[in-house]
């Protein structure tokens, strides 16, 4: 019966003086003339036991082992069993690995071979291992294993430098994110009729999930919403049956994203990631693409005929109409050792290899390779300092490395392009590196340069590099790059063009702006905006006119809705249609009048209007019964007002106390500068009180244009109304009312108040909401007035005169100790005689995006905090003084010097992020064009020490100084205080 070479082993102690030779036999005998016969090893097996048995001085045999292992295989991972192959399972064995194991990518572990390092088919694509096993008796053999490596697609994972992002320096935090990321809105709300900016995806939250693209520069993401106003929202955009929204860049990446709802058909539009779960009624799934370490813009179109259901803060629904949507993004990195979106990853990279922040994937340095970059590499490679090739110009100068990795270098040559040698040997020779440096490179310098290496056992190794310096030094141009090239706007210098002007300029020094209708790189795109916008030279965007909204300015204001954005409510009445454009009446008969609200009458022979009427019989009757019905009522309600006032005034003297109670678990000193009965004496009744539009709206205040009587007149004031009762309104409310009532009440001004802060006119409690009337400042908001600024030249010394005059409103407020605690443009009105105004001591702080304020928790409250406008130790205490006021000032000087630009740090910070590089001495950078004497000023403010910071009174004399400098026509006239 055959028996087979295993059973020969195995059976081994049955041939004690037996060696199996593991050989590649062929036995064979001749039959006859030319006939050889072969055996196969099966009828073969007893003759080579016969011929081992020939050889003297036996030990135990040896066995020829396979295995294969996916590259990707993890350490650890078992690759061969050398027991169950031995048959010694009850036998005490020893088993290392002598021959074989290149560069250590395998361990015995109780004879159970092991991956111990990370495998790569590119570099070894097998191991012959041989292990030697040792028995208890002493006895040994030896086991050789074939250990094959299976090549596994997609791995390793590849380094791709399009996307390679930047290692962020410093700790690492919880929140860590690989890049940033600022999504933004406009849109018409019909009902509302203002623009609003919305962050309406929050991707980064607890309800996205993220999915990296092995081998490409995408990240794949899911958003599942779960609040009502997102769900109502992904409703909307199912039903309008837009589920494929794309967005682009400038550079034609394209980010886009697609709705999916539960139980439906899951149909691939424009999402080719993985399968998403489905756990919630609505899902947003796509792709962002990562690019560079530049920040991308990226802009989202929508049909203009789809509009979308929202509900708004007041739990209403409204219809709105997109006419813009978009989002920036720009890797910031993460940490050095880790990877991954939400930087949560550990790097495997080894020997100083670079570990791309979004796979992982290792790139080694010269001499190593390898999936961690731990295999060494017999190599040679020219490395060039500075190493990146843009750095390299014409003039400049570069040093190239030859250096030897894993070599034993005996001679070395360098070959230039213009096919010179230079050879480095014996005494020119150092060890491991030599290098060359090229000064003053000039174009004939360009070329291959390649250094060939010799090694002692007579291997040669070459290493080439290509120099193409072709760009001037920055400011630099012409032929030999000895010309001055001073280019304005940002623009950039070509060597053979001159100035490369940014998006919107032209021009040989990028001075002068693309010419009307058109704009974008080289003003070489046309506008398409209609009924007489303006466009954007920069990027099209267009500014509508009067009457006008959309992407084009196609669409008229809704009814309603007039003027200016469609902000202006109309005033017609009586169904009357209401010009789009400057909100005139066409009345409907037989109304007339500007708002149609007189109506016309025939009587006998003539026409009168519906404000006098013939008085009939009846009527003359019913008037004296009505008088005495009257005159009864009065006697009544008087006896009613005796016995009520005295609780009336009891519940004004307890909304008091309770106001006070609040004040002083913020400002005692404020509460302090209160006299007993300060609230009742500027309570105003709401029967004296006209409500007009709506020209403010947040979800805790709102601001209505109104009119009050007062001493028989009308008066246009400004409405702030309290939208909820919750403790932070409350707190807010009583801040601002008690802070004005305090300037007003301890200012020795004969009219009260001061001209710089915004004049109250008294508030209403006693009636819901509660509500403070402040002076209507006809011009609005400073933030808006600088950013519809056209820039000419002297416009900056114009909106200095407005910063000199808060610096007044500040020294009132720090001669009564109140801290104002939101000095900001956005928190500065202009009236109409071109006054500036302090304003928004406390309720105004949701009105605005949620990227200026930001939320907060702070103990058990949720506050919304102005982070980049606030000092360093207000970010640490949440504690406002008028030295941290003094900060925040600075940052408007900011602002007005940057025409209303928001300030950056050149990345969204949390707040202890912000704390950090403050503390670091990091500060807001100086805007372009702002005069150095005045970025003086603002770094004035902004010192760590809150006692070295410019008091107010000297803040206005280094601002009008600033301004006289700026315009010397100031030298000779007065700054008097307005």
């Amino acid at each position: 019966m055959p028996i087979s070479s295993r059973d020969v082993f195995a059976k081994g102690s049955y041939f004690s003086c037996c060696k199996l030779v593991s050989l590649d036999l062929n036995l064979s005998w001749m039959v006859g003339p030319n006939e050889p016969k072969t055996l196969n090893m099966g009828n073969t097996a007893a003759i080579l036991v016969l011929l081992a048995c020939l050889v003297p001085d036996c030990a135990l045999g040896t066995l020829q082992l396979s295995a294969t292992v996916p590259e990707n295989a993890h350490v650890g991972e078992t690759i061969n069993n050398l027991r169950s192959d031995l048959k010694e399972d009850r036998e005490e064995v020893r088993c290392d690995i002598v021959a074989g194991n290149k560069n250590g990518r395998f361990r015995v572990n109780d004879c159970v071979i092991q991956v111990a390092r990370p495998l790569d088919y590119g570099v070894h694509p097998s191991y012959n291992l041989t292990v030697n096993v040792t028995g208890s008796s002493g006895r040994s053999e030896q086991v050789f294993v074939d250990v094959q490596v299976q090549d596994v697609e997609g791995y390793p994972l590849a380094y791709n430098d399009t996307c390679e992002t930047p290692i962020r320096s410093g700790p690492m935090m919880s929140e860590d994110f690989l890049f940033d990321m600022k999504l933004t809105g406009e849109f018409m709300i019909v009902g509302v009729g203002e623009m609003s900016v919305s962050r309406y995806m929050a991707l980064g939250n607890d309800e996205t999930t993220y999915t990296i693209d092995k081998n490409g520069c995408l990240v794949w993401f899911t958003f599942a919403p779960w609040h009502t106003y997102d769900v109502v929202l992904f409703q909307s955009i199912w039903d309008s049956q837009v589920h494929c929204m794309q967005c682009l860049n400038g550079a034609g990446l394209v980010a886009q994203g697609q709705v999916f709802r539960r139980n439906t058909d899951f149909i691939r539009r424009c999402y080719t990631g993985p399968t998403p779960v489905m756990n919630d009624i609505f899902m947003l799934a796509g792709s962002i693409p990562l690019s560079s370490v530049k920040r991308n813009t990226f802009s989202c179109k929508f049909p203009e005929n789809v509009s979308y259901i929202i509900v708004i803060a007041d739990s209403s629904r409204r219809i709105a109409i997109p006419i813009r949507l978009e989002f920036e993004i720009q890797p910031v990195g993460c940490p050095p050792n880790r990877y991954g979106v939400l930087c949560d990853q550990n790097c495997t990279c080894e020997n100083g290899a670079r570990c791309h922040g979004l796979n992982g994937a290792c790139k080694c340095q010269p001499g190593w390779q390898g999936v961690v970059c731990d295999i060494p590499h017999r190599t040679v490679a020219i490395i060039a300092t500075p190493g990146d090739s843009r750095q390299i110009y014409i003039t400049g100068s570069v040093t190239l490395h030859c250096r030897v990795f894993h070599l034993a270098a005996e001679r070395m040559t360098w070959t230039f392009p213009n096919k010179t040698e230079k050879w480095l040997q014996g005494e020119d020779r150092k060890p491991y590196e030599d290098h060359i440096i090229i000064h003053d490179i000039q174009s004939e310098h360009n070329g291959t340069y390649t250094c060939t290496v010799l090694t002692q056992d007579g291997t040669v190794f070459n290493a080439s590099y290509e120099l193409q310096a072709v760009a001037c030094p920055p400011g630099k141009t012409g032929e030999s790059c000895r010309e001055e090239c001073a280019c304005s706007h940002g623009g950039s210098c070509d060597r053979w063009a001159g100035c490369v002007c940014p998006p919107g300029w032209t021009g040989t020094t990028c001075q002068t702006s693309c010419p009307v209708g058109t704009y974008g790189v080289g003003c070489s795109s046309r506008c398409g905006c209609q009924h007489d916008a303006t466009c954007s030279p920069t990027d099209g965007r267009c500014n509508c006119t009067a009457g006008w909204f959309g992407r084009h300015c196609s669409r008229p204001c809704f009814a309603g809705r007039y003027g200016l954005k469609c902000w202006q409510a109309c005033a017609c009445k009586n169904n009357a249609t209401c010009h789009h454009v400057d909100g005139s009446c066409t009345c409907a008969p037989p109304w007339t009048g500007k708002r149609c609200d007189v109506i016309k009458i025939p009587f006998s022979n003539y026409t009168t209007t519906a404000n006098v009427y013939p008085f009939p019989l009846s009527l003359q009757i019913a008037v004296p019964v009505t008088l005495t019905l009257l005159v009864a009522a009065i006697l009544m309600f008087t006896l009613y007002k005796r016995n009520t006032a005295r609780h009336a005034a009891q519940e004004q003297r307890l909304e008091e106390t309770r106001a006070i109670l609040e004040l002083r678990n913020m400002e005692d000193d404020l509460a302090q500068s209160l006299q007993p009965g300060w609230l009742n004496r500027w309570e105003r009744s709401a029967d004296d009180l006209t409500l007009d539009e709506l020209v403010g709206l947040g979800a805790f205040a709102q601001i209505r244009r109104g009119q009050l009587r007062v001493a028989g007149a009308d008066v246009t004031v400004a409405v702030k109304s309290v939208r909820g009762e919750d403790r932070r309104c409350y707190r807010a409310f009583c801040r601002e009312v008690a802070a004005l009532i305090a300037v007003h009440e301890n200012n020795h001004d004969q009219h009260g108040g001061h001209p710089n802060i915004v004049k109250l006119f008294g508030v209403v409690t006693k009636s819901s909401p509660k509500s403070i009337l402040l002076e209507f400042a006809a011009k609005g908001e400073l933030l808006v007035i600088l950013k519809e600024q056209p820039r000419p030249n002297g416009s900056l010394v114009m909106f200095l005169s407005y910063a000199v005059q808060i610096s007044r409103a500040l020294n009132e407020l720090r001669n009564l100790r109140i801290a104002h605690g939101d000095v900001a443009a956005r928190n500065v009105l202009v009236s109409g005689d071109d006054v500036a105004k302090l304003a928004d001591f406390g309720l105004a702080h949701d009105v605005y995006t949620t990227t200026t304020y930001v939320s907060t928790v702070q103990g058990d409250a949720d506050e919304l905090l102005p982070l980049k406008w606030m000092a360093l130790e207000s970010l640490e205490s949440r504690e406002f003084t008028c030295e941290s006021d003094t900060w925040s000032f600075g940052v408007l000087l900011w602002e007005i010097a940057a025409f209303g630009e928001e300030p950056s740090y050149q990345r969204h910070l949390s707040c202890p992020k912000l704390v950090g590089i403050l503390r670091q001495g990091v500060r807001l950078e100086r805007p372009p064009g702002c005069p150095e004497k005045l970025y003086d000023v603002m770094k004035s403010c902004w010192q760590e020490d809150p006692s070295v910071r410019p008091e107010p009174a000297e803040l206005e004399r280094e601002l009008t100084e600033c301004r006289h400098e700026m315009d010397p026509r100031l030298v000779m006239e007065k700054e008097t205080a307005v």
